[in-house]
């Protein structure tokens, strides 16, 4: 039995499960040039919206989906990251996602976020393993993966462009028995 774990902790951030709450957050990271050149761009109203009410319906769908992080002794915001499940190259798959605001890039924060995720991800859910993508020339967001301990796995075009597909093999899976 998996559980919904919407509250979470990492040694420098606390996160919380995304929700309708977060509108505004959310939009101003999908308004950031920086933060969108990597993930297509920036948002207009519409998908914004939608957005953020799909990363919303992935915590009821599944149980599981991306929190919103915040700095333990400020408590500001830092970005998102979690796991949803993906269409990859033709697959569902499960995706570890991660984005910060800028003046939180190359603190190590992402790689926190990433393996805080996938502890959570493999000790409450039965995947056998779970993605991370991104565009070919971003180097930093695949440094991350592979801080993480994400393989890569193959070059794949997402999104109609050319992106490395990196995965990560749950170490405790197990067939799963489903009552």
């Amino acid at each position: 039995m998996t559980r919904k774990i919407e509250l979470i902790e990492t040694h420098r951030l606390k996160g919380e499960r995304i929700c309708e709450f977060h509108w505004n957050l959310w939009l101003n990271m999908g308004l950031n040039a920086e933060v969108m050149a990597t993930l297509g761009g920036t948002w207009n109203l519409e998908k914004a919206q939608k957005a953020i009410k799909w990363n919303c319906e992935q915590w009821e769908f599944y149980g599981h989906g991306q929190w919103m992080f915040f700095d333990k002794e400020t408590e500001t915001f830092v970005g998102r990251g979690g796991i949803r499940k993906v269409i990859v190259n033709g697959n569902e798959e499960v995706e570890l996602g991660y984005a910060l605001m800028p003046e939180f890039w190359g603190k190590g924060l992402a790689v926190e976020i990433g393996k805080k995720a996938l502890s959570i991800t493999f000790d409450n859910f039965c995947y056998y393993s779970v993605v991370c993508y991104t565009l070919n020339d971003n180097k930093r967001s695949e440094k991350v993966m592979q801080k993480i301990g994400f393989s890569f796995e193959t070059n794949i075009m997402h999104a109609n462009m050319p992106h490395v597909l990196y995965r990560y093999q749950n170490p405790k899976y197990r067939r799963c028995v489903i009552p």
